[in-house]
């Protein structure tokens, strides 16, 4: 199988050139501690590392080696888990979905080995659902409410392309520390990570059940008076952006 090189765009590209980590070689051959310890699991490995560009950026630089999933188009021997999350991200990307931004995907297969490469731009400026909610102040209402729209608005987008993200955990939905516009979260303020297992569904009301059943259970810090905020404007978007594609058509 041919080598895979793939960069989003041509800016992706320039900025990690610029860094000389444009090929696979330099940012498999990269010294840099590990921020997260690589996984070992069936003959495989993956592990992530934080690494700050020449430009004073930061990156996230996943590297695996034999740690596949198999699909329905390669039931046999599989494909790596980073390439099916940077095709995710793109996914995501073209529906105008938040979430985290791709730099670059890369493979080699070699024999008895298959490695490959993800790098994802660091979200500096967002801290996860479950780590804002333990540090916000309640008497901040008016922005509490925001944020919980904001991510209620976030979700009903992702659902009404049938797109399950099958993880769907308060430390994956990631926010930004301040919104980005004065006082108040708006719906680009919130990016879904974490999208290995990401799948498009048959049915929108099975995808939302599977996904809302695990957020419920996975967040932490919401009330019952946040979760019918959550669910009333959940069920809104999702008849508006309804309305909105019949009205297309």
């Amino acid at each position: 199988m041919k080598a895979r090189d793939l960069f989003p765009d041509q800016l992706a590209r320039e900025q990690l050139g610029a860094s000389q980590l444009a090929d696979f070689e330099a940012l498999w051959s990269l010294s840099t501690d590990w921020h997260e310890a690589p996984n070992e699991r069936r003959g495989g490995w993956s592990g992530v590392s934080r690494h700050v560009l020449d430009d004073g950026s930061a990156i996230f630089l996943k590297r695996q080696e034999n740690h596949l999933c198999r699909t329905l188009r390669h039931p046999w021997r599989g494909i790596p888990t980073f390439y099916r999350e940077y095709r995710n991200i793109l996914r995501l990307s073209a529906h105008q979905v938040g979430a985290v931004e791709a730099l670059y995907y890369g493979d080699r297969l070699e024999p008895g080995r298959w490695r490959a490469i993800l790098v994802t731009r660091a979200l500096d400026s967002f801290i996860s659902l479950d780590e804002w909610n333990a540090v916000a102040a309640y008497d901040e209402q008016s922005q509490r409410q925001s944020l919980i729209t904001a991510t209620a608005l976030a979700c009903a987008r992702l659902h009404h392309h049938r797109l399950q993200h099958s993880c769907l955990y308060g430390k994956h939905v990631f926010v930004r520390r301040t919104p980005a516009m004065g006082n108040t979260y708006q719906e680009s303020d919130v990016r879904f990570i974490d999208l290995e297992k990401l799948r498009k569904g048959i049915r929108r009301e099975r995808v939302s059940k599977h996904d809302l059943d695990q957020l419920l259970r996975h967040t932490d810090g919401w009330n019952d008076g946040d979760w019918n905020i959550f669910h009333a404007v959940y069920r809104q978007q999702r008849a508006a952006l309804q309305d909105h594609q019949v009205t297309l058509r």
